[in-house]
């Protein structure tokens, strides 16, 4: 697999009609980008300066089967009057026959085919923004003996305008309007004593091949990790002091009982009228692995263990 930087220049721009048959001149980085390799026990990390104002950490953990990639971007250089945008491109030996999967919402992967769409005859005016489409945990493709899978930790433009391809669109400044109503440039920047510089942009995201079939347990167990993660907090105190009010000394959940590997408590809200409100979502689509895309039971009485259940009301999202 082969992974690129590629910065498009876009001297005059419409917001909303990006990388496509505009005039523009993509610049692809220099082919050699220098980098440090730094080893440890627990993780390796190779380190790249793509330009002055790209930055990129991979790191792989001896005992993650992905790889951790940190970008830093910016802020975007416009001092020669053109406008910029950024983004990442994976390359794999892939047939994948025009079709790549994108989340919806975070939850079910939706099938996409590249210039096309299934309830009406596509002409396409745009063959790169009209294949993009918002990414807010990750997307994949597949030749049908591998896929290759990648997840984000916020929301991004994305897509995969060549077969084998995964690239996805990090950050851009552009310095014109596209005279379609917002009356302002996507020119984002933070001033301090009167100086304004370009946002800086930073993320991360994880990418890993697997067998046909088995991407799904990743993007879902690595997904739920990405995005509920343990929060860590600090403090300045005597372990006596704060053993006496922040260790946990009980559970509500019955000690003996833990929810189902493919079922995660998305919302655990206690309400004024003195219900509380639990959403349960089942983290894989119908079909989408053998093991895991199966009927769920979670049991309540053990759920809230140290409480008495006296009404209980199902609704779901349809």
């Amino acid at each position: 697999m082969v992974q690129i930087m590629v910065m498009a220049r876009i001297h005059r721009h419409l917001e909303l009609i990006f990388l496509d048959q505009m005039g523009l001149h993509r610049l692809l980085f220099q082919d050699r980008v220098p980098l440090k390799v730094i080893r440890g026990p627990l993780v390796d990390e190779v380190h790249q300066q793509f330009s002055p104002w790209i930055y990129q950490v991979t790191r792989l953990y001896k005992d993650k089967e992905h790889a951790e990639v940190e970008y830093t971007i910016g802020p975007i250089p416009v001092n020669d009057g053109i406008g910029k945008e950024v983004i990442t491109r994976l390359t794999a030996n892939m047939v994948t026959n025009h079709t790549f999967y994108t989340d919806s919402n975070g939850r079910d992967f939706l099938k996409r085919v590249r210039d096309y769409r299934e309830d009406w005859d596509l002409q396409v005016t745009q063959p790169v923004a009209g294949n993009y489409y918002p990414v807010n945990l990750g997307m994949y493709v597949t030749d049908g003996k591998y896929e290759l899978s990648v997840l984000v930790d916020r929301a991004v433009g994305a897509s995969s305008i060549q077969d084998g391809q995964i690239e996805m669109m990090f950050h851009r400044r552009i310095l014109y309007d596209d005279g379609r109503g917002v009356g302002e440039p996507l020119d984002e920047t933070v001033c301090v004593d009167s100086k304004c510089d370009g946002l800086v942009a930073r993320g991360t995201y994880y990418v890993n091949v697997n067998k046909l079939g088995h991407g799904a347990h990743w993007r879902r167990t690595q997904g739920q990790k990405v995005y509920s993660p343990f929060l860590l907090g600090f403090a300045h105190e005597d372990e006596s002091s704060w053993k006496s009010y922040s260790v946990v000394k009980a559970s509500m959940m019955d000690a003996n009982y833990s929810l189902p590997d493919n079922v995660a408590i998305i919302t655990l809200q206690s309400l004024d009228d003195g219900t509380a409100l639990l959403r349960l979502a089942h983290l894989f689509q119908a079909a989408e692995d053998p093991q895991y895309s199966v009927m769920a039971k979670v049991e309540l009485k053990k759920l809230f263990g140290k409480r008495t259940i006296k009404e209980l009301t199902e609704t779901n999202l349809s």
